[in-house]
């Protein structure tokens, strides 16, 4: 059986996830590392791969597929027998409350904690000063898709859909760790939200301290001791 092939560039949020999620459940890949700074993933050899040259993406003998949603519902799919039912359950209603949190994101906290790290990485690289009120508009957004996903979506409990990690808090907390690629702390005044980070760091590391290191690089950072632990 031919290996999967997982083309990714830890930088990448959704990158990051999927890694862990593969090392996490001893599921064998390929790793095809791809640079976005220096523009790897927009050349004609890994456009067969992804037409619209994005990472990841994965292929699977002759099959490719991208956008991360769909990836790790497929990796979930084909190996089962392996993957403990908490990440992505069978249970319809389970199931859904992961997917909920999964379509909520796009929109919500990647889009969000997206467009601040984009704007400030520019600013670092470039020089250029964003506008101050666009910039309030930025880190309110923040700070209010924080509040909701606090409010609605970990609530009391230990994890987003209850009191087992899902792929749903897998995904939030590298949409959340983005940031620290600029120097922002995104759970600083946000005990229950940091709280719940360690909690999610101890299930998936050590490949999630792993994971992190790039994106903390960016900001000259090691990652801190409670994201190791």
């Amino acid at each position: 059986m031919s290996a999967l092939r997982f083309y990714y560039d830890l930088s990448s949020q959704p990158c990051r996830a999927i890694y862990v999620f593969l090392k996490v459940n001893g599921i064998q890949f390929e790793p095809q590392i791809l640079s976005i700074l220096t523009g790897e993933h927009r050349t004609p050899e890994f456009a067969q791969i992804n037409p619209r040259k994005r990472v990841p993406a994965i292929t699977d003998g002759e099959f490719n597929l991208s956008e991360s949603i769909a990836i790790v519902r497929y990796i979930v799919d084909k190996y089962r027998d392996r993957i403990p039912d908490h990440w992505y359950p069978r249970d319809l209603k389970a199931r859904a409350r992961v997917d909920e949190y999964l379509e909520y994101q796009h929109l919500g906290t990647r889009l969000h904690f997206s467009n601040l790290f984009i704007d400030e990485i520019t600013t670092v690289r470039t020089g250029r000063e964003t506008d101050a009120k666009q910039k309030e508009k930025l880190i309110k957004n923040v700070q209010r898709d924080t509040h909701i996903i606090q409010k609605t979506f970990l609530g009391d409990q230990q994890f987003f859909c209850g009191n087992e990690i899902s792929l749903a808090d897998l995904f939030a907390a590298q949409e959340i760790l983005q940031i620290v690629g600029v120097g922002r702390d995104p759970v600083a005044d946000q005990p229950k939200l940091a709280a719940w980070l360690e909690r999610v760091s101890h299930k998936l590391n050590p490949h999630f301290a792993e994971s992190l290191k790039k994106i903390y690089s960016f900001s000259d950072q090691d990652v801190p001791q409670k994201y190791k632990n």
